[in-house]
């Protein structure tokens, strides 16, 4: 039998350790793993030393691949080069069909280099992580299992968590029943955050019932960025931005903005995309609401969610990060703009209501790029303007997809 046939019959499962301080936790783990029916693959993560002759992949072919060696105290380099080796491996036997799953185990260490390797993995394959140090950013479809107790030594409760562990990944390993809906339709990706949903709503509603599915990603900061990583991974025909709040997050220095990168993917892949500047008016803080933003309006979302009002110069700014990101697109992009207000509290009479704020985003964006920007009286959760704006979308499409055929 060859070795992709033997990975059909008995899927094999990665397990990922520094074995020189974890070795007997992996052990226990891949046995549970094997009691299960399936195979193991050890690889030793360890940052210096000797690999156990257990090891199917030891630390010396992790070297071949970039890994280096821990020297003094400073471990923080070969954590990184180890965990990238890690990553090129896997990635490897996942496109050759060799491996069904893949699981860490760890305590700050071990269970950073698994994340950091796991995230390198393609969306939708099986990566769990069991850890001390749980640091799920919602970025990466990884599955962390808190250890509860130090990975220090097999025990009662570590062979529970670790028992439970290897259930898990049975569970994903074994055969998924196929989303035949889904599986012909193409995807639209889009952006929303509460206080655009109804807006939102509407607008997703009409794209799935034009016949796409719509994959909605929560503007927190990881949901933009994990957009952006799928844009470029080449999984959407087009994108609705409706909610682009992460940029005045970044600019402002709120909780939840996405880094520097964002608006770049659609405009390098040259798939269509609205864009609509939904939320540009907000900055989520922590409380107490800061200093620097002592005199700004503001609205308690949740209890321990307070929301700032973003500036004029905030505003204003953000447009020119729209306008400079969307002057590189390939593709064609439109620039949606509801006057009546960009967040359920930027509605005349509300919380966040300052016309001057939003138009000076509108200016932003003229003066930064020569952009095609449309204008509508609505407030963005307008039924009205959340149709619009997926109709615009559906025409930038057909148009698209005119030319490509």
């Amino acid at each position: 039998m060859s070795e992709t046939d033997a990975s059909v019959t008995a899927p094999r499962v990665a397990v990922l350790a520094t074995l020189d301080t974890k070795g007997a936790e992996a052990r226990y783990l891949a046995a549970q793993l094997t009691a299960r029916g399936l195979k193991t693959l050890l690889i030793d993560m360890a940052l210096t030393g000797s690999s156990p002759a257990d090891a199917d992949i030891p630390r010396t072919q992790l070297a071949r691949h970039g890994a280096t060696d821990a020297t003094g105290d400073d471990r923080t380099e070969a954590m990184t080069t180890t965990a990238d080796a890690a990553a090129r491996v896997l990635r490897d036997l996942v496109d050759e069909g060799l491996l069904a799953a893949v699981i860490g185990i760890g305590g700050g260490t071990g269970g950073w280099m698994a994340q950091r390797a796991l995230e390198a993995l393609p969306f939708g394959f099986p990566k769990v992580v069991v850890t001390t140090v749980v640091k799920a950013s919602g970025e990466y479809d990884i599955v962390f299992l808190p250890s509860v107790v130090d990975v220090a030594g097999l025990n009662g409760l570590l062979r529970t968590v670790l028992r439970n562990a290897a259930g898990v990944v049975a569970g994903l390993v074994s055969p998924s029943v196929p989303d035949d809906a889904a599986s012909t339709r193409s995807v639209i990706a889009m952006t929303m955050f509460g206080v655009t949903t109804t807006g939102g709503d509407v607008a997703r509603a009409t794209l799935e019932n034009a016949g796409f599915d719509v994959v909605v990603f929560h503007a927190t900061g990881a949901g933009g960025r994990t957009m952006e990583r799928l844009i470029a991974d080449g999984r959407f025909v087009g994108v609705l931005d409706w909610t682009t709040t992460e940029i005045v997050q970044h600019i402002a220095g709120g909780l939840c903005e996405a880094g520097p990168d964002r608006l770049r993917a659609a405009a390098a892949a040259g798939i269509p995309q609205v864009v609509v500047p939904g939320a540009i008016d907000v900055i989520n803080v922590l409380p107490p609401i800061p200093e620097a933003f002592a005199d700004r309006a503001h609205h308690w979302h949740l209890p321990t969610v307070p929301l700032v009002r973003a500036s004029v110069q905030e505003s204003e700014a953000a447009g020119r990060w729209v306008g400079a990101r969307l002057a590189a697109a390939t593709g064609p992009v439109v620039v949606l703009v509801p006057t009546g207000g960009f967040s359920s509290l930027d509605i005349a009479g509300g919380d966040f209501w300052d016309p001057t704020a939003d138009a000076a985003f509108v200016a932003g964006v003229q003066a930064t790029a020569d952009v095609f920007v449309q204008s509508r009286p609505q407030h963005i959760n307008d039924p009205a303007f959340a149709r619009d704006a997926a109709q615009t979308l559906l025409s930038l499409l057909g148009a698209a997809l005119d030319e490509k055929e």
